[in-house]
């Protein structure tokens, strides 16, 4: 069989693309397809229209939680839809849900499956796990994607597999240029839920902090930086609420740099406007702000000030890589965990100096490195890692790192402050994943739930 990086290599992966849905019942949308394309599941029986030369087009359904014009997590993999269907020309035919709640993701994707015949189904967002695994003993001839949620839910279900961009190492790079720029020695963050995806990414980004800060010999270099993290937001979309969280930061808390998981450009904007830094979040939004709709207004300049960097998702190479396995027929069970230097032509570390962080590559990367703000050290110190990463000569979590666990739901602090991992010890992706072992937030952390 195949391996990905054979399937890459075959067919060049690469690139970026757009996608949506509304309420119930939920309008199936798609992208404009050839006339002679266009033949009804009736038609063919059941089965999706041939392609050309004879081989059967694949038809897939994307599902996702908010709409694609949020900019940041359903806009990236709409992105990612469009591009996949480009790259892969006639093989493959795509359509999309968007602004599926999770409690409704069950009879959303059922309707849509009894609608018209289709081969795969991306569900894109953590919630969608209980649906998938209903659907999946359902519909057995069906290939069903989740996105983010760990493989050890979907393990009995063999027409599952599980994907993700992961974000932790650029967290941990973010932090750096946080905790170089700060001034009152205060940074935050507002996080969507307290699920271990999102923890581990606010755990690597106060770790980076204090590095950056020692680095730059701030903050009684790093003992004194404050990471103040608030209450989840409970939704992953939800630009006003998140824009009143940041605001809190700012002027309660006196916080600088503000790092978020929500899907709306709302905490950059805030930032902005109160001369605070921030960043991108799945997408580039400092090119959304600078060269969209909107490049010469007041909000775009502050942007381009206050954006310090970002965590960036290219979904494009994971959705061709898939649809490829599931045109030729040789699709299976399997989880993908992208992280730097996964999905690129050149997988090893370069020299700083030609270090492609900052630059689109693979699946996970750098936004744009703001080096009129972040200081030259510590751009070096993002790229020296950066480059390492790629062969995992660094990693974030290795210990010592001490924490207190954390209620779930709140964020509020259930435990004494002890050591989550070991001297020596690096955890991987099994202690990253786990409800029972990434519950905890870095000692330096000042939660603000509950």
């Amino acid at each position: 069989m195949a391996s990905r990086r054979e399937f890459i290599k075959i067919l060049g992966a690469g690139v970026a693309g757009l996608v949506v849905g509304a309420g119930l019942g939920y309008s199936l949308r798609g992208s404009p397809q050839p006339r002679e394309t266009t033949t009804s599941p009736a038609q063919a029986g059941g089965q999706a229209p041939a392609a050309s030369g004879g081989a059967r087009k694949v038809k897939a359904l994307w599902v996702y939680v908010g709409p694609i014009g949020d900019y940041g997590w359903t806009h990236a993999h709409n992105q990612g839809r469009v591009n996949a269907e480009k790259a892969l020309k006639g093989l493959v035919e795509t359509k999309y849900l968007e602004k599926v709640a999770e409690d409704q993701a069950y009879p959303a994707i059922k309707q849509a499956l009894e609608q018209e015949h289709f081969d795969a189904v991306f569900a894109t967002s953590f919630g969608f796990m209980d649906a998938v695994k209903r659907l999946a003993k359902e519909y057995p001839d069906v290939m069903f994607y989740h996105c983010s949620g760990p493989w050890e839910a979907f393990k009995d279900l063999p027409n599952v597999a599980t994907y993700f961009s992961e974000f932790y190492q650029l967290y941990y790079l973010n932090g750096i240029a946080a905790g170089a720029v700060t001034e009152t020695c205060r940074v935050g963050y507002v996080p969507a839920f307290l699920i271990p995806e999102v923890v581990r990414h606010i755990n690597a980004y106060a770790l980076g902090a204090v590095h950056g800060a020692k680095l730059m010999g701030k903050c009684g270099g790093g003992e004194n930086l404050e990471i103040y993290v608030t209450a989840p937001l409970r939704s992953w979309f939800n630009p006003d609420k998140a824009r009143q969280y940041a605001e809190t930061l700012i002027n309660q808390y006196k916080v600088d740099v503000i790092a978020f998981t929500e899907d709306s450009t709302a905490v950059l904007e805030t930032a902005a406007e109160y001369g605070v830094y921030s960043f991108s979040h799945y997408s580039n939004m400092l090119d959304y702000f600078t060269h969209g709709k909107g490049a010469e207004s007041e909000i775009a300049k502050k942007i381009a000030k206050a954006h310090l960097t970002g965590q960036v998702a290219d979904w494009t190479p994971i959705y061709v890589y898939l649809l490829a396995k599931k045109i030729t027929g040789v699709a299976e069970k399997e989880d993908i965990w992208a992280r730097i230097g996964d999905f690129v032509p050149i997988r090893w570390r370069r020299p700083v100096n030609e270090s492609t962080a900052g630059k689109p590559e693979g699946a996970a990367y750098l936004a744009p490195l703001n080096t009129e703000v972040i200081p030259a050290k510590a751009v070096e110190e993002i790229k020296r890692l950066y480059e390492d990463m790629k062969e995992l000569l660094f990693e974030p979590f290795t210990g010592p790192i001490r924490g207190y666990t954390i209620d779930p739901a709140s964020g509020k602090q259930v435990g004494d402050v002890e050591e989550k991992v070991p001297a020596g010890v690096r955890w991987g992706r099994n202690e990253l994943w786990s409800e029972k072992t990434m519950n905890w937030f870095y000692e330096k952390i000042i939660t603000l739930g509950g």
